[in-house]
């Protein structure tokens, strides 16, 4: 029976063996993405002594000129929380300047990496500072000279499916009691971050693809 007895160790090495490739794969893995995601965190949003004089990227500034002045009219900010896992939290500041002088919204969306479409993922460049020139047409860049140092990551959930939870207060500076306050929560198929410095967008879409991948988000089956 002792030939038995070998057949059985042999099968046990390679059962260990195997499980522990994969486990061995698996704690990479997870160590990865916590890599990614915090590089993103560091980078994007405000941290004191971090890049952007410690404002991070997640900045949309909109300009107005009055005569031969250019005024800051409009400053939106985005930051996101996250704690190593596929759940993230984008969190959106509307504030009460400009057209919205009125009325200041924040808004949060709920998501998990692995239901978004890592084929979705889109930069689109805007030159803010002339009526927020979409920079997509060559021609337009060189008839207006638009500087396109602004930027918006956009993605997409698979297959279109309303997995990220959107909700929203704004707020009604003028208004008092019930109508001071509007709450909203709905779901959404499309998600995006916004960002001040394009050459840092190229950078931020790259690692939310590579997060995207780690967690299991696959290309949509259309």
């Amino acid at each position: 029976m002792k030939w038995w007895k070998q057949i059985a160790i042999s099968v046990a090495v390679i059962i260990v063996g195997v499980g522990s490739f994969f486990a061995y794969r698996a704690i990479a893995k997870n160590h990865d993405l916590r890599e990614t995601l915090l590089w993103m965190d560091q980078t994007y949003n405000p941290h004191e002594g971090g890049g952007n004089f410690g404002q991070g990227h997640g900045w949309e500034i909109h300009y107005a000129r009055k005569g031969d002045t250019e005024e800051v009219s409009e400053k939106f900010g985005q930051t996101f929380t996250q704690n190593g896992t596929c759940d993230i939290v984008i969190h959106s500041v509307t504030p009460a300047v400009g057209v919205y002088s009125e009325i200041s919204t924040d808004t949060t969306y709920k998501l998990s990496l692995c239901d978004i479409d890592p084929n979705s993922i889109k930069i689109t460049t805007y030159d803010l500072h002339k009526d927020v020139f979409n920079c997509a047409d060559p021609d337009e860049v060189k008839l207006y000279n638009l500087s396109c140092d602004n930027a918006e990551i956009e993605f997409l959930t698979r297959n279109g499916a309303p997995a990220v939870k959107e909700d929203s207060v704004s707020t009604f500076l003028k208004l008092t009691g019930s109508d001071h306050e509007s709450r909203k929560s709905s779901t959404t198929n499309k998600m995006w971050f916004i960002v001040d410095d394009v050459p840092y967008a190229q950078r931020l879409a790259k690692a939310l693809k590579h997060a995207i991948e780690l967690c299991g988000g696959t290309p949509s089956k259309f």
